[in-house]
């Protein structure tokens, strides 16, 4: 027993390798050869069922499973079984007639197993894992084994929550990295809060996790938007729809040369009914229709005849071989295009993150960038985020410049990859002036940060609305490809950011002149005003561009 208790404190019941010897002690305890264990393990990580690769190894209940769905219901019947009962239980023999009686011993005997015991890991009254004790020999295992396995299973539940426990360290440690808003300049406000209510607990006093909040910060917001990405997506999907039907009306003909099968008249006819529709702007309902289609009558038909009529399997198979294997439609268009789309994507997220983590070591600030058809990025920055280093306007108007140095230079990326995409896509760059400083508030559902307050909901509501927003008493976008659009509604916004321009526009990096315009009006929002400017792609290279955000910083902060 001391032998195994070191044995499970010492390594992981990940590792595959403790259990050749733990096999062998629960062998030597029971005193039976031929026996095989594993653990099952149920845990659970912020309210969901996670199953790793590697917890999952030495299971032998999972072991016929691939869907996650399939693990989720028989966890949950795992902890029906055990919900009332904290002792093991005994199948002396594993008998056709009770495998629909009790749902789990199917899998183990489709793992054959034909004797079993299963002993119920349990934490604060909560199943976290089973142990399972199983032999090939009906009537092996009987209950005097049981009693004397029953000392060592709190060795396995303990083994089972270090494993949790480092899972849960390692899983918190990457949403920190990877996806939440706990980046560095604001993880010392989580730390500070968590402590506090670690030790109102230790008090025994009532505890609660107190709202994370920052006030009178300066928020800052960008969009990179793919313009017409839409619209290049529903081209790219519509030219794929139609090199379809003309591959399977092309099949058709040439399987109706061989032989006579009357459905395929009917293929036929609904083939040239949806190219005439293709034709013009293809609907969603036609889109779903034609998708149906293919992959629901064209495919059997085809399958059909290419398992019963030898001499047309190799036209069917060159139809079928020119078609992505898993969605079963043809994918080239539309993955040339979402490869693009990617490409966009990847290089400004890099370009971005590399120029935000220099901006961060002129003032820290807190930072967020969302990818969807480009890249959008939002800044907040004052006193009650950085504490320990005093705030300075010169530290906003810094970053003012940044943020357009930024964009000039991100699409200065894009224009130079535009003749390496399948699809041309282009680039618009837009940035909202918000002159007041705003409340923002750690929304633990969504995981992020969010205004707080309705006079600072306005911010929010002006983000979302003024990416198609149009220049007044005209049709035109106020976003362009090639330009940068400032959207402001202040005077004295205005002329801060018209010398930012004039700045940059005297490096070369913008070309001459401004361009200036009252926007319409939006709803729930008036009075909105523009500038805009275009992006020099001449004369500079990018890598002497880039230095200009050390120029500036320097010009700015004075030193």
């Amino acid at each position: 027993k001391e032998k195994m208790k070191n044995k499970l404190l010492e390594s992981s019941l990940a590792d595959e390798n403790i259990y050749i010897d733990l096999e062998e002690q629960v062998q030597s305890l029971i005193e039976l050869q031929n026996i095989t264990i594993g653990v099952t393990p149920f845990f659970k990580i912020n309210g969901h069922y996670v199953y790793s690769d590697i917890h999952n190894a030495n299971s032998l209940l999972f072991r016929k499973f691939d869907a996650g769905s399939d693990k989720d219901e028989i966890s949950d019947y795992c902890k029906l079984l055990f919900r009332e009962n904290d002792q093991p239980l005994l199948f002396e023999n594993i008998e056709e007639n009770m495998l629909d009686e009790v749902q789990c011993l199917r899998y183990y005997h489709l793992a054959g197993a034909r004797s079993l015991i299963l002993c119920p890991l349990k934490s604060d009254h909560e199943l976290i894992g089973i142990l399972e004790i199983t032999s090939s020999e009906p009537g092996y295992l009987k209950p005097q084994h049981i009693s004397k396995i029953e000392n060592v299973i709190p060795l396995f539940t303990l083994g089972l929550e270090k494993s949790l426990e480092q899972l849960n360290s390692h899983v918190d440690s990457i949403i920190k990295k990877k996806f939440t808003a706990v980046q560095p300049s604001v993880e010392w406000k989580f730390t500070e809060t968590s402590l506090k209510y670690i030790v109102n607990m230790h008090k025994k006093e009532e505890a609660f996790i107190e709202r994370i909040s920052f006030a009178d910060v300066h928020p800052l917001y960008s969009a990179i938007d793919i313009r017409n990405s839409s619209t290049e997506r529903s081209k790219s999907i519509k030219a794929d729809i139609v090199e379809q039907l003309e591959l399977a009306k092309k099949t058709v003909a040439n399987i109706q040369s061989s032989i006579s099968f009357p459905l395929l008249q009917e293929i036929e006819f609904k083939i040239e009914k949806y190219i005439v529709a293709a034709s013009d702007i293809l609907q969603s309902e036609e889109e779903i229709l034609i998708h149906n289609f293919f992959t629901g009558q064209v495919a059997s038909v085809f399958n059909h005849i290419r398992n019963t009529e030898e001499e047309v399997k190799n036209d069917i198979d060159q139809y079928f071989a020119a078609l992505d294997p898993e969605t079963g439609m043809r994918y080239n268009h539309r993955k040339d295009y979402e490869q693009s789309i990617t490409r966009i994507n990847e290089t400004l997220s890099r370009f971005i993150d590399k120029e935000q983590s220099a901006a961060q070591k002129v003032y820290p600030h807190y930072f967020e960038r969302f990818v969807t058809d480009g890249v959008e990025f939002n800044i907040y920055m004052g006193q009650s985020i950085t504490p320990r280093k005093k705030f300075d306007e010169i530290y906003l108007r810094n970053l003012r410049m940044w943020q357009i140095n930024l964009l000039a230079k991100a699409a200065i990326a894009t224009h130079k990859l535009e003749a390496e995409l399948t699809h041309k896509l282009r680039t618009t760059q837009l940035i909202l002036c918000h002159s007041q400083p705003l409340a923002i508030l750690f929304r633990t559902e969504e995981r992020k940060f969010d205004v707080d307050g309705a006079y600072n909901i306005r911010y929010e509501i002006v983000k979302k609305r003024i990416d198609k927003v149009r220049v007044r008493d005209t049709n035109e976008r106020l976003t362009q490809p090639g330009k940068i659009a400032i959207v402001y509604s202040q005077a004295k916004d205005a002329e801060e950011y018209t010398g930012y321009i004039e700045f940059l526009q005297n490096k070369n990096l913008l070309k001459p002149g401004i361009e200036k315009f009252d926007l319409e009006e939006l709803q729930g929002v008036s009075g909105l005003k523009a500038l805009r400017v275009d992006i020099n792609f001449d004369d500079l290279d990018l890598d002497d561009k880039k230095k200009l955000s050390e120029i500036t910083s320097r010009q700015l902060t004075g030193n």
